[in-house]
């Protein structure tokens, strides 16, 4: 009886003393042969038990400590759940700006070391074009002092290899002398 409200404490303390004055007329009233007033204690009995069922079922479906006590764990859970998504969404977050700093900062490293290594190989080309540049004038002036630049000069000619068509008629004899049976001709 420590959950029933007020009301529903009175309404059921009305219906015991209903009830018990209903037994008291029936009691009184079997002894005693009246009729009339059997049936009044009788009605005034289902009333009393009527009402003692009302306040009983009223305390049924308004009840609500169960419910009560379940929600209250399943908003505990549902704040529980909520505070490790909340830590894991942060944690994550704090992930990803790491490795969007070291991304970064490998970005400026690569671009660094990418700067520095055309430099050395822009180096290493200008080195390599001076070199060329000095051995081509170089071979000029060699020229220059053999004559060969001068106008009017025959120029020697280098051998060159022919193709089949165009070899002269002393190159088919050159080739007999190195069939099997003419060695060393």
């Amino acid at each position: 009886m420590d959950d029933f409200t007020a009301s529903s404490k009175t309404a059921a303390a009305t219906a015991a003393v209903i009830l018990t004055a209903g037994f008291a007329i029936i009691i009184r009233s079997t002894s005693s042969d009246d009729v009339a007033g059997s049936i009044g204690g009788a009605c005034l009995v289902m009333v009393a038990l009527t009402i003692i069922i009302c306040v009983l079922v009223r305390h049924w479906v308004v009840n609500t400590t169960t419910e009560r006590t379940i929600l209250a764990a399943a908003t505990r859970e549902a704040q529980a759940q909520r505070a490790f998504y909340q830590a894991n969404q942060c944690a994550l977050e704090n992930e990803q700006g790491r490795l969007n700093r070291d991304m970064a900062a490998e970005r400026a490293r690569i671009a660094k070391t990418l700067i520095t290594e055309r430099a050395k190989m822009r180096a290493e080309f200008n080195e390599e074009r001076a070199q060329i540049q000095a051995d081509a004038f170089r071979t000029g002036v060699e020229m220059e002092r053999a004559g060969m630049l001068k106008p009017g000069t025959e120029h020697t000619r280098g051998n060159l290899i022919p193709f089949p068509g165009q070899q002269p008629a002393h190159a088919a004899e050159r080739e007999r002398s190195r069939e099997h049976g003419n060695a060393g001709t």
